[in-house]
């Protein structure tokens, strides 16, 4: 039997593509922590785990155009929890508004 080449396998998830016209029916391959492969019915033995998603939707690679690092706190301090928030939710790129307001005086 071929060893898996996938860590894991996410079935059946309805997922938002920006490549597709809509939400397509489809499984999720993930290896080395990155999606890897997103296409119906890839085999369970392809993965070492493998996971339902029980048609839940999936956003592999979410962009976040509106976020406000800075404005409320130092940017340096909101930079590392806002990103940690942002993550948490599957966002990978992360579009801000930045404010000088918190800037320091030389």
């Amino acid at each position: 039997m071929p060893r898996p080449t996938l860590d894991l396998i996410i079935k059946n998830v309805r997922v938002v593509h920006p490549t597709a016209a809509g939400v397509v029916q489809a499984d999720l391959g993930v290896r080395d922590g990155q999606i890897a492969r997103v296409e119906p019915g890839i085999p369970p033995s392809a993965a070492r785990q493998v996971y339902d998603g029980h048609g839940r939707l999936a956003f592999p690679g979410v962009v976040d155009a509106h976020t406000h690092v800075g404005i409320y706190g130092p940017l340096a301090d909101d930079a590392v929890t806002e990103s940690r928030a942002a993550v948490s939710g599957g966002v990978t790129t992360m579009l801000t508004y930045i404010s000088t307001r918190w800037r320091r005086s030389p």
